[in-house]
């Protein structure tokens, strides 16, 4: 599981860094924080894919290790909005995420309860990647995220 740990976080790390970086240009706090949060959002999508995986294999301690993963990931949800109105362009945050902090605060720990669920014994059986993603990671985008 630490292993797994390890790999996400190298994984979310490579993902922030940039070709800026690279070339020393300044990013802004909130240019920053738009990188973390979508690194972090694109390996949340990652870490369900490998629980789906993990269940068509029927390979209950990978579904739980992808899991405690997810989790881990799952508490860093409000790192990613931490500077007020970061909405740089690119962003598909909505201003309600700021203006309504008690709100957002309270659906990122549904989404971290419902993770937390996943890493109990017996989980995989009942899950369905795409129930949990339309309840679980939809109710936040429903409110605080713009479509396409």
């Amino acid at each position: 599981m630490l292993k797994n740990l390890v790999i996400v976080v190298v994984v979310v790390l490579g993902l922030v860094a940039s070709p800026a970086d690279a070339q020393n240009i300044k990013e802004t706090p909130e240019q920053k924080a738009f990188k973390f949060r979508t690194s972090l959002f694109q390996t949340f999508s990652w870490k369900l894919g490998q629980l789906h995986s993990a269940q068509s294999a029927s390979d209950e301690t990978g579904f739980i290790n992808h899991a405690n993963d997810l989790l881990v990931l799952a508490k860093m949800t409000g790192e990613g909005f931490e500077i007020a109105n970061s909405m740089p362009e690119g962003t598909r945050a909505k201003s309600e995420i700021w203006e309504d902090p008690e709100g957002f605060s309270s659906k990122t720990q549904t989404f971290v309860d419902a993770v937390s669920s996943l890493t109990e014994e017996g989980a995989m059986e009942s899950f369905k990647v795409r129930d949990f993603a339309s309840k679980n990671c939809g109710g936040c985008h429903r409110e605080y995220r713009t479509k396409k």
